[in-house]
């Protein structure tokens, strides 16, 4: 073993034994922390133990709670948010101008989606300081999810100029990818790759985003082996295994499918999974079980609601392909455009707005995800169904075709409603479109 590493690993052992007694101690130890590379439960287990030998050190508090937000980032269980959140009160309790907690305010704000104060405070920490790049990268954040996408461009080419690493690459490749520069994105995403990361489920969660953008683009072979390496450096890694089932969706191989979604499932019970596999369930004549899916998403709306939930798109998806809940499906569409006024969130309020009767605004609202020329077939598949619903079915089999020609499989079975649209050229009532329970017959 090199000395280099033996030194970091004790240091780390350090932090699970007797407490030090000097905040110079302290403040090796969790920078040989930070150096070991350790797993996300290793770090709150070793900060944990160093909060007791060093009560009220600020640094060691932000350390902690960034170790809670990235076993966020890996399970999606909430109260790892809230206990970051607590330590973060704690600290801007006792300095209210605290840097670095005004900092992890501003990540926990972006996971609780509360976009307009994560810019306000980003925006504020990158005045403080312009050398601080992780900063402009919670600012790109921000203001991609509110449709600034310009102003994200600007906050992205300054964390990538102050540190060009995986960090900043990949928000580079998700603007350029939003605003329709496909082949620039592309690029960007596979730097951001090979640039790596010491965190798997950095680098695992890029390459689930570099297999999905290659995916909507056709690159289908370069697509599954972004998603098989993605479970290679993090086994169990639930968003590509639901990336691997929506692959054998498409396939038309919807046992195998189920198996993959249900082990994303088990991981972390997100509404487009319980969706997925009532999709596939029924495809199987599996009724009871397609039932028991539609009875989670009732259960995953009560515990937001619960939790004060105002919107999620994803949810309003679900129930607008099954046609069902449809004023819940625009409660939670609209909660979410309070916040979030990017493409994916006028898109799916187009579909719910849709599915609700609300035509006139529905196209409104699928112009606007059509703005930046995104290459998402959904998109494409959504603007197509709602204006051969309003008799302009040229204009919506146009669509169609576009949505085709950039993934013939792009989805099951929207992809399917898609082609039967499209070939379909005699008078009369179209082919039903669209998933769920209330396929809409276009007349």
């Amino acid at each position: 073993m090199k000395r280099a590493t033996l030194v970091n690993s004790l240091f780390v052992l350090a932090a699970f034994a007797a407490p030090a007694l000097c905040e110079e101690n302290a403040s090796a130890r969790y920078r040989s922390i930070e150096a070991a590379h350790l797993t996300a439960d290793e770090r709150i287990r070793a900060y944990e133990n160093l909060v007791k030998s060093a009560p009220g050190d600020p640094k060691v508090e932000s350390r902690l709670a960034s170790a809670f937000i990235q076993k966020l980032r890996e399970t999606a269980d909430f109260a790892y948010l809230n206990r970051a959140s607590l330590l973060v009160e704690k600290m801007l309790a006792s300095d209210p101008r605290s840097y670095d907690a005004i900092r992890l305010s501003a990540e926990i704000e972006t996971h609780r989606h509360n976009f307009p104060k994560a810019a306000e405070l980003a925006a504020e920490l990158a005045a403080r300081n312009p050398s601080d790049s992780g900063v402009f990268g919670i600012l790109g954040d921000s203001l991609m999810e509110l449709g600034r996408y310009d102003e994200a461009d600007r906050a992205y080419q300054r964390m990538l100029t102050l540190s060009p690493n995986l960090a900043g690459y990949n928000r580079i490749a998700y603007q350029r990818f939003v605003t329709g520069q496909t082949g620039q994105a592309l690029g960007w995403m596979a730097m951001a790759v090979e640039a790596g990361s010491p965190i798997p489920e950095n680098l695992a969660w890029c390459l689930v985003e570099f297999g999905d953008m290659l995916s909507k683009t056709g690159h289908i072979e370069d697509a599954h082996k972004a998603y098989a390496r993605a479970l290679e450096i993090l086994p169990g890694y639930h968003r590509a295994l639901a990336a691997s089932g929506r692959e054998y969706a498409a396939a038309g191989e919807f046992a195998k499918a189920v198996e993959q979604f249900k082990k994303a499932q088990a991981v972390i019970p997100l509404p487009d999974y319980a969706a997925a596999l009532a999709t596939l369930y029924k495809a199987l004549g599996k009724t009871p079980e397609a039932g028991e899916q539609m009875k989670l998403l009732e259960v995953i709306d009560r515990l937001g609601r619960a939790n004060g939930e105002k919107g999620n798109r994803m949810l309003a998806v679900a129930y607008a392909d099954e046609n069902r809940n449809l004023d819940r499906a625009l409660e939670l569409a609209r909660g979410e455009l309070d916040t979030r006024k990017d493409v994916y969130t006028y898109d799916a309020l187009s579909w719910v707005l849709f599915r609700s009767g609300n035509q006139k605004e529905a196209e409104e609202a699928s112009s606007k995800a059509l703005a930046f020329h995104t290459p998402e077939p959904m998109f494409l598949y959504h603007a197509g169904v709602i204006a051969m619903a309003a008799g302009h079915r040229d204009e919506g089999r146009e669509f169609l075709r576009q949505a085709l020609a950039l993934n013939p499989a792009f989805s099951y079975p929207q992809a399917l409603d898609a082609k039967r649209a499209v070939e379909q050229t005699e008078p009369g009532p179209l082919a039903p479109l669209a998933a769920g329970n209330g396929r809409a017959v276009i007349n």
